[in-house]
């Protein structure tokens, strides 16, 4: 069921206090309303920019939302647009921003969001209300359900014996993580640390000390996960731990100098074969720590407590579905922009860079919207939709199965805009040579934002550039924009930047809320409010001709360090004479050290390349032509086709 807000619109506008934001916003009587003054309550704490030691830090009035009063000439809001609704989303951004309070609620008053949780059902109908309070149509709207659902409750790990800290440890206490949808240990469970036997041998003579043991697996840096023994001895050691046999299973969860911990887990369990066996994933440091210690004959105890919890389903699942409708009399109101990111988040830790970042961007730029519409008394032509996904982290569930069952809506879509990078800000937008003008012009004010902000913060302040780049095909990354973008809707991830490391928070034990810096949560937020609102005012929708995603070159073999180890049949690696045990150094003379560097040389330029390969017989040279691949012909014809619309080589590429 639908929900409205009690209170929107001018209504609103009675219970707060009125902001002049220029002598042309003023002549058409444009006020700003203040923060949750419509909801009847304060405005949330904006919580603090992160500073470079990664703790947060108060975003006083001293960077863009300060300088009004005393902005040097060419810096007023006006500057950025003479359009009157992103003039007031602008100022009420600058004077009242909630996205910083949005991600706290989300990642420290709910927590871990994990997809089947009791805690994310808590989040949905936290953000229907939320939204609802802002005028917007809001509602849970099922996708589907899980078999099965899952609570984590607390868990520690600690080392009992010896009592003096073992070499490589810094205390007793141990960081660690289980899988989401695997058992815990049902209260303290202690046991010997013993090493995972690797031949029939070893568990001969390993069998007296495993019987209720804490059975140590190491990381396979080959494998590039842990070093599980081949054949029916890996067999018979998991059986082990089914069976209760064994305490559990310790796995390495990376190398030596590893500290970071990844959560993931299968959603895809029954009620009735739920899985047994505890297993958990201690931080690779420590786990080099204890194995040294054993290997050096130490009598190694351990402790776990692991609170885990499965829930029986069926369990209905739902994203949460809020718009701001368009104005009817446009003839464009059936049309939608839509704005949005995964409310779900793994459950390791808060899910605060992934993704209670993107949730509180796109919730706040409706925000923004709704309250700069009912400041001018202006709607969108095309209805702006806020769409929150869930189950994205179990494989984009949520957003393809909105795809899948509303087939009729997907015509009407101009453009889906997904934020799921975490918190660097929005730095630009990949687009095709059709989509090119169009975006240019609606992406003008966040140039001129970028703009106005360097003369009001000067070299003092952090540079936020955004730029439209040209693309041959629409991207697909691993997120919600993908399904659209395979149901030939125009969707985007944004390109970002920024001095946050998204590898250290994504998934980690390390996504919590300070790690959010709220200087660019600020920015991104007006980014998405600017770009919707353009794109839903836009004369046509967002061209989809051309933007389809192309087929990737792919060599057809398989490498470890660079070293084929299978080459698969009817392969250009196969035509070209590529051989297993030749080892992959350069392309078109350039070296290539790491299959990243190889699909990234190979997947740009001509179609025929030249690789350099090494093998017994010294280095040779051979040529691999794709242009006889469908993906070749399709690009072929595309630039085909821009040559005689743009003119030059059809490319358009920056």
């Amino acid at each position: 069921m639908s929900r409205r807000a009690s209170c929107a619109g001018e209504a609103c506008f009675e219970h707060v206090a009125r902001t002049w934001i220029g002598a042309r916003a003023a002549a058409f009587g444009l006020v700003l309303a203040l923060g949750g003054a419509c909801r009847g309550e304060a405005p949330g704490e904006v919580p603090r920019a992160q500073g470079e030691d990664g703790h947060a830090e108060l975003d006083t009035p001293s960077g863009e939302g300060a300088a009004r009063a005393a902005a040097p000439e060419g810096a007023a809001i006006e500057s950025i647009s003479d359009d009157l609704v992103i003039q007031a989303l602008v100022a009420e951004a600058e004077a009242n921003s909630e996205v910083g309070a949005l991600a706290r609620h989300l990642a420290v008053d709910i927590g871990p969001r994990l997809t089947g949780s009791g805690a994310l059902v808590d989040a949905e109908e936290w953000a229907v209300d939320t939204l609802a309070s802002w005028g917007l149509e809001a509602e849970r709207e099922r996708w589907g359900e899980l078999a099965v659902g899952f609570d984590r409750g607390p868990a520690s790990g600690s080392v009992v014996r010896p009592r003096e800290p073992l070499a490589g440890l810094e205390g007793a206490e141990l960081a660690f993580v289980t899988d989401a949808w695997s058992p815990g240990t049902k209260g303290p469970v202690r046991g010997r640390a013993v090493r995972m036997p690797t031949t029939d041998a070893e568990l001969r003579s390993r069998k007296p000390y495993l019987r209720g043991a804490w059975v140590l697996v190491g990381h396979d840096p080959e494998r590039g996960g842990p070093a599980w023994p081949r054949g029916e001895l890996g067999g018979r050691m998991l059986r082990s731990v089914e069976q209760g046999t064994i305490a559990g299973f310790v796995v390495a969860a990376g190398g030596p100098n590893d500290t970071l911990l990844h959560t993931h887990g299968d959603h895809d369990v029954e009620w009735g074969a739920l899985p047994k066996g505890v297993t958990v994933r201690l931080r690779g440091d420590q786990h080099a720590a204890l194995s040294a210690a054993v290997d050096a004959g130490d009598y190694v105890e351990l402790e776990f407590d692991v609170d885990n919890h499965f829930i029986k389903g069926p369990l209905a699942q739902h994203n949460v579905v809020a718009t701001l409708a368009g104005d009817p009399d446009s003839g464009r109101a059936n049309q939608r922009v839509i704005i949005g990111g995964h409310l779900d988040s793994w459950d390791g830790a808060s899910g605060a860079i992934d993704n209670a970042t993107g949730v509180a961007t796109a919730m706040e730029a409706a925000r923004l919207i709704s309250r700069a519409c009912a400041a001018t008394g202006q709607r969108p032509a095309r209805s702006i939709q806020v769409m929150l996904w869930t189950g994205e982290e179990q494989g984009l569930l949520g957003s393809r199965a909105w795809v899948e069952q509303h087939p009729e809506a997907l015509r009407d879509i101009s453009a889906v805009l997904v934020h799921d990078g975490g918190t660097n800000y929005l730095s630009g937008i990949p687009v095709t040579p059709e989509m090119r003008a169009q975006m240019d012009a609606v992406f003008a004010p966040v140039l001129a934002l970028e703009r106005r902000r360097a003369l009001v913060e000067g070299e003092a302040g952090e540079a936020m550039p955004f730029g439209v780049r040209t693309v041959e095909s629409l991207i697909v990354e691993p997120s919600d924009s993908a399904p659209f973008i395979h149901a030939d809707v125009p969707a985007f991830y944004w390109d970002q930047a920024g001095r946050s490391s998204y590898a250290r928070y994504h998934h980690t034990q390390h996504d919590h809320f300070d790690a959010i810096i709220d200087r660019y949560q600020r920015r991104s937020a007006l980014v998405v409010a600017i770009a919707a609102w353009g794109l839903a005012n836009a004369e046509g929708m967002v061209e989809r001709a051309n933007a389809g995603p192309i087929p990737r070159r792919q060599l057809g073999v398989l490498l470890e360090d660079m070293v084929v180890t299978e080459v698969l049949a009817d392969s250009v690696a196969g035509e070209a004479g590529l051989e297993v045990g030749a080892r992959i150094v350069a392309v078109e003379g350039e070296a290539v050290t790491t299959v990243e560097a190889l699909v990234a040389a190979v997947g740009v330029g001509e179609a025929r390349k030249t690789l350099t390969v090494e093998g017994e017989g010294g280095s040779v040279e051979l040529r691999v032509d794709w242009s006889q691949t469908e993906g070749e012909r399709e690009r072929a014809r595309r630039r085909e086709e821009r040559a005689r619309r743009f003119g030059g080589d059809g490319d358009r590429d920056e």
